[in-house]
């Protein structure tokens, strides 16, 4: 089994133009600042990512966009997400995202039309048999409608090419529980997708995050991590407790759109989207930003 990374990686937003094409220059302003801050991984096309409005050529430019950035020069994995709720499209969409270099794929639970535990078994098994990349489960029930239990995911485990779990609910009972079904000398990731509770998460025995704050803040959260990592879990924990009201304040209107206005601020691109997502408002706006310039010195 592949461990494909240990850390912070970032679910990556996508800068667009005001007619929605999207703004290829200020996401490789994006992808190289977060590599000169140090990230340890990168998702393009997720939900951060506005994946459900992309195409899929759309996506393989920013992958390849992403690729090209990362070059030789840092060891940075780059992601894909490919999930939908059609297991033969997921299919198609992983084999290319293999094809053009991607080194996994991120695959959220089908939605909508959902399915059973079973289904999510015999979901993932086909995709994972069809293409022989590294697979990130994606657990996101607040927005699927539909959690993938812990027993699920210790068997889809034990297929070679799925490789890790990223569990937003923020639940420590469930991530308590998911370890000692895995057992102790598994080598089976499991990755945040709860900013808030980062630090918990490490604490309870994760691996990692996949972090929307860290498009702003990626040095908070690689330090974050470090501290943790040398056993310095007071500072660790203060760090996310004066984090803490700007991620909230990134959560107070639909994601990503306190991003962007984050983003624009930084001058990497603008609030841009394409509908049914809408510019955050001004209330809005003005705190994160005001949060914002205050978390960036801490």
């Amino acid at each position: 089994m592949t461990n494909l990374f240990r850390g912070v990686a970032t679910a990556l937003a996508t800068t667009m133009m005001e007619d929605g094409s999207i703004d290829f220059d200020s996401y490789e302003r994006l992808v190289n600042f977060q590599l000169e801050n140090g990230i340890n991984a990168l998702i393009v096309s997720g939900t951060t990512g506005e994946g459900s409005t992309l195409t899929m050529d759309e996506k393989i430019e920013l992958l390849k966009l992403a690729l090209r950035a990362r070059g030789d020069q840092y060891d940075c994995p780059i992601i894909l997400g490919t999930g939908s709720n059609n297991t033969s499209a997921t299919i198609e969409n992983t084999r290319l995202a293999k094809e053009n270099g991607a080194d996994a794929a991120l695959i959220v639970t089908p939605y909508y039309n959902k399915t059973s535990q079973r289904g999510l078994i015999a979901h993932y098994f086909a995709i994972a048999d069809a293409v022989d990349i590294p697979i990130i489960l994606y657990n996101v029930p607040g927005r699927t409608g539909m959690t993938i239990q812990p027993e699920t995911v210790v068997e889809l485990a034990k297929h070679p090419n799925i490789i890790a779990l990223k569990d937003a609910t923020g639940d420590m009972t469930y991530l308590e529980t998911l370890r000692g079904l895995l057992g102790e000398n598994s080598d089976f990731s499991i990755y945040s997708g709860d900013d808030p509770t980062f630090f918990d998460f490490l604490i309870h025995g994760g691996d990692g995050i996949i972090s929307v704050v860290t498009n702003c803040l990626p040095e908070a959260f690689v330090r974050e991590y470090k501290l943790f990592l040398d056993g310095d879990i007071v500072g660790a924990r203060n760090l996310q407790s004066e984090i803490n009201p700007f991620i909230k304040s990134l959560f107070s209107d639909v994601s990503p759109t306190p991003v962007k206005a984050v983003l624009k601020e930084m001058g990497i691109g603008d609030e841009f989207f394409r509908l049914p997502l809408i510019a955050t408002t001004e209330e809005v706006r003005s705190n994160v930003i005001k949060l914002y310039n205050q978390a960036k010195n801490i």
